[in-house]
């Protein structure tokens, strides 16, 4: 059943699902080839989690929750001027450090950047940078670290 009510009946392929009430249903398969290249952006694993996190504060819109109403006015400015961007660049067929899945929505946006920001830290940092920090605020680490890319 979605969100109108509508139940569809029969077989879907999925590579990942994130409900509202805290289960993240995961394809296997999709998580391991999320674990064999580290540094593609795609990893289901880190894009269903995202989803999770948008949920905490009730509504799933690309904001999780954040700590004071400055981080949410921060948070807003910086991510509907990059997704603003992200779509221009989607609907022109430009190639962009993130998936073009982000363009869906807002909480597709923050799914895929999340992905893309523990995936391709250092090219999300160098293309998209007031992106990142806000990402590197909200998560308290800077993945750059982790492949010796320091700031």
């Amino acid at each position: 059943m979605d969100a109108l009510g509508i139940v569809t009946e029969g077989e879907v392929a999925r590579l990942g699902e994130s409900w509202e009430r805290g289960t993240v249903v995961l394809a296997w398969d999709s998580v391991e080839q999320g674990a064999r290249n580290i540094t593609d952006g795609n990893n289901v694993t880190f894009h269903e989690f995202a989803h999770q996190l948008d949920h905490e504060d009730g509504a799933t819109d690309g904001a999780p929750g954040l700590p004071c109403k400055d981080s949410y006015r921060s948070w807003a400015r910086v991510f509907q001027e990059n997704y603003d961007e992200f779509l221009q660049q989607t609907e022109a067929g430009k190639k962009t450090v993130l998936d073009s899945y982000g363009a869906t929505n807002p909480a597709e946006f923050f799914a895929v950047a999340t992905e893309t920001f523990f995936e391709k830290p250092r090219q999300l940092a160098r293309k998209l940078p007031e992106l990142y920090d806000e990402m590197k605020k909200y998560y308290g680490l800077d993945p750059r670290e982790y492949f010796g890319f320091r700031s």
